[in-house]
């Protein structure tokens, strides 16, 4: 993070984006093409067209690999020799998707099946009970396409986390399970020769989830990298997941990405068909891994009111340890007392909920959604829908958890939007997604070009000008300060640390740190230790100690802050007492507060520390000299 270009990427966006989108492009194209080349072989003009269009989308997917190798294309500023190609990428792009829209304008060929055959008869919208109105007409090969891509992506997700925990020798298993896995679809094919035949009950779904669990077996190596153990007396800093962040990560954002695109399909579906297939006007199916999409989202549904339940059961038994810890022993206090001591504590349990307990329970969750997305993929390559018709016994629980999860993807999109209506109406609901999306867009953008910009890029570079401006003032000049306290507030306290990182050494001295509803250590320590590890903040401390070896880093925190928690690295830790008194006190009329994560200027110990740092750098850095005469 002490790069000074970690957060100007935006010349490495702009080279990665144009790949990035031109790729999109060629592989969304590349369905259909693919779909009208295989059922009807071009001849002729039809040819003359499909052949150069397949040249010129290949084309782009070369220059895209070739361009991943070079070291070059993951430089964040400054100019790269992608220049040129950039333009004969788009170019190439334009060039195949006009090419692929004018085959499907063409007339149908004499080879192969006509693709008249896949539209639905004459009148189907005046009189859809008649023949071959209702029949599924999916584009032939699509479900296949999806199935085997939404494999891929696991195996993709299982080596991200093998590489993350232990490095490059975990590729082995997830590039042997890559390898694997198509040599025995082939096997069963038939397509290799001089080999035995495949038993005549394998199928290929039969294979992947061995093979998805040989490439999860680089999640199990142990764990190598530079990551310091955590420091004594600092409970709750160990890596979040065993060093698996990056698959985790990454892997719910896949898993939603499929929940929403599930759920826009059903709900056009349910459009086009009036929410009854059967009673539509056309015969309009989702694709078939869809369809499990829905099961497997009714099943995570079930299982996050589990891991909610397990949180709420949590909960309830912190709320009574911290209750018995407040309530005297001989139990005199008052009735209004008592009252708030059960405030206190549930504020009190929720902080240890969140430091203690969250990470192990969304690491629960995610083992979930692995199992999921393995069954998932070899469901979607069995050609078996889930909701067969005249099911019974126990498939019809099968089928009744999947039309239930067909349902609520149809609605997801929906409530997507209700929630995104509510952030502009409701500020509860602002500040929770707000949360979510400090968190989500602090780090900056490397190569997704649709990805929402970073704020942190503007942030830091600006707090970080402001901050060098004010301390290379001249001496003579009336704006000129000692020093400078930086005050970071919990996402603003991950903000100033990247903003410390990116100082010279010669300002740093004349800078204290404080920090206070800070994330530091519990959660982007454990989950980013790379930035913010236990060898990374230890490092940040010593920068900011001055020269007679005091600490230049002042952390507050309250036991009632869920967001809040001390940072053993070497720097001064100071408690908040939150609230001031269970009962007014001083002529007021009102119970004193509970400020949890709000609230830490107004604090007596933020007060007398500010005073005593406002003291020690005016001390520590020599006025402007006086004129003499």
């Amino acid at each position: 993070m002490q790069d000074p270009t970690f957060w100007c990427g935006e010349g490495q966006l702009r080279r990665a984006g144009v790949l990035h989108l031109c790729v999109g492009a060629v592989v969304a194209v590349a369905v259909p093409l693919g779909a009208v080349l295989a059922m009807d072989p071009p001849l002729g003009v039809r040819a003359a067209v499909a052949w150069p269009t397949v040249a010129l989308l290949g084309a782009v997917v070369l220059i895209a690999v070739v361009a991943l190798g070079r070291p070059w294309l993951s430089r964040r500023a400054g100019d790269t020799p992608l220049g040129p190609w950039s333009a004969a990428v788009i170019v190439l792009t334009c060039a195949g998707v006009t090419g692929t829209v004018l085959l499907l304008l063409l007339p149908d060929g004499p080879a192969g099946t006509p693709l008249a055959q896949l539209r639905p008869p004459a009148g189907c919208i005046r009189d859809p009970a008649q023949a071959g109105c209702l029949v599924d007409r999916s584009l032939p090969g699509y479900d296949w396409i999806i199935a085997w891509y939404g494999t891929g992506q696991v195996l993709l997700l299982a080596a991200i986390g093998a590489v993350a925990r232990s490095g490059r020798r975990a590729l082995a298993a997830p590039i042997a399970a890559a390898l694997l896995l198509p040599l025995g679809v082939a096997w069963i094919a038939g397509w290799l020769p001089a080999t035995p035949p495949a038993p005549q009950r394998l199928d290929d779904w039969m294979l992947t989830v061995p093979a998805i669990a040989l490439a999860g077996g680089g999640l199990l190596l142990p764990r190598t990298g530079p990551a310091a153990p955590p420091r004594p007396g600092q409970p709750h800093a160990d890596l979040a997941w065993g060093g698996r962040g990056p698959a985790v990560i990454a892997g719910f954002g896949w898993l939603l990405g499929i929940a929403y695109c599930s759920g826009v399909l059903y709900w056009v579906t349910d459009r086009l068909t009036d929410g009854n297939p059967a009673g539509g006007r056309t015969g309009v199916v989702p694709p078939l891994p869809v369809m499990w999409a829905g099961l497997a989202f009714a099943v995570a549904v079930l299982a996050l009111a589990g891991v909610a339940l397990r949180a709420g059961l949590l909960f309830h038994r912190l709320r009574r340890q911290e209750y018995v810890a407040l309530v005297p022993a001989d139990n005199t206090l008052s009735a209004h007392d008592r009252r708030r001591c059960r405030d206190v504590s549930a504020y009190r349990a929720l902080h240890r909920l969140v430091g203690e307990h969250a990470l192990r329970l969304i690491g629960w969750y995610a083992a979930v959604g692995a199992a999921l997305a393995t069954l998932g993929s070899a469901a979607a390559l069995s050609h078996v829908p889930p909701d067969v018709t005249a099911v019974t016994g126990w498939p019809t629980v099968v089928k009744a958890v999947a039309d239930a999860g067909d349902t609520l993807l149809g609605w997801l999109p929906v409530a997507i939007a209700a929630v995104g209506l509510m952030v502009y109406r409701n500020d509860t609901v602002r500040r929770s997604v707000g949360v979510l999306w400090d968190i989500g867009t602090f780090w900056p953008r490397a190569a997704h070009p649709l990805a929402p910009p970073s704020y942190a890029e503007r942030a830091v570079p600006e707090l970080q000008t402001r901050t060098a401006g004010l301390l290379a003032l001249g001496e003579h000049d009336p704006r000129r300060v000692d020093g400078i306290i930086l005050s970071g507030h919990s996402q603003g306290a991950v903000i100033c640390a990247a903003v410390l990182l990116q100082l010279p050494v010669r300002w740093r001295r004349r800078i204290w740190f404080f920090s206070y509803g800070c994330q530091l250590t519990r959660l982007y320590g454990r989950i980013f230790p790379a930035y913010f590890g236990p060898d990374r903040l230890p490092a940040l401390a010593d920068a900011l100690r001055g020269p007679s070896g005091r600490p230049g880093w002042t952390n507050f925190w309250r036991d009632t802050d869920p967001l809040g928690w001390p940072v053993t690295a070497g720097e001064r830790n100071l408690p908040v007492h939150d609230p001031d008194a269970l009962h007014p006190t001083g002529g007021e009329v009102a119970d004193p507060p509970i400020r949890n994560h709000s609230a830490y200027p107004d604090a007596a110990e933020f007060r007398r520390e500010r005073a005593r740092v406002t003291w020690l750098l005016r001390r520590g850095v020599p006025s402007p000299r006086q004129g003499v005469g």
